[in-house]
């Protein structure tokens, strides 16, 4: 009786061991950091082109160098006027999407990463005097470099920097103006 609950504790041991190994593939966080904005349009001059963001992310990490994420961040807020001061505006940014990541384990516990992805970028503007800017979404590459330290096989931290192109829709003739929002961003990651 005694051998049969041994090798019972054994079996779920190893399955209890497996499932978690399978389990800890799986992550979330959430994301603290900066934006820059670039001109939303060719004469915009920015008084205000940085902002505090946050967001969440998940994923799934295929092995050591793969993992595919979906997130969530905001892209910041920005406001100005035109050169010749007769338009003032400002507007926020929001981004949704998804990334394959490529990580390169470098010693112990750290690594780096790259990022390649597709985002739905968001925008939203108000203007004075109305109807010279509006917002508009745009659905572009994303990418994006960092390093990652695994504090445990449960935690780790990121620091990144991660860049989406927008597309506002300005001018009395509509035309679209891209422009690149930069992100860096502290990342806690916590695997499940």
């Amino acid at each position: 009786m005694n051998k049969v609950m041994a090798g019972v504790c054994v079996a779920a041991t190893l399955v209890s061991a497996s499932v978690q190994a399978e389990e800890s593939a799986y992550y979330a966080g959430l994301t603290l950091g900066r934006s820059r904005t670039g001109s939303p349009t060719p004469d915009m001059i920015l008084s205000q082109s940085n902002d505090t963001v946050g967001g969440v992310l998940g994923g799934y990490q295929f092995d050591n160098n793969w993992a595919l994420e979906a997130f969530y961040t905001e892209a910041g807020k920005f406001a100005g006027q035109n050169a010749a001061g007769s338009v003032t505006g400002n507007g926020k940014a929001d981004v949704w999407g998804a990334d394959v990541m490529a990580m390169l384990p470098m010693s112990g516990a750290f690594s780096l990463y790259g990022k390649l992805g597709l985002a739905s970028i968001r925008v939203r503007v108000n203007t004075a005097p109305a109807s010279t800017l509006s917002g508009d979404t745009r659905t572009a590459s994303s990418y994006g470099l960092g390093g990652m330290y695994n504090f445990n096989p449960a935690f780790g931290m990121r620091l990144g920097w991660e860049r989406y192109g927008a597309l506002p829709t300005g001018g009395s003739g509509g035309a679209k103006d891209d422009y690149n929002i930069n992100v860096y961003s502290l990342a806690a990651v916590l695997k499940f």
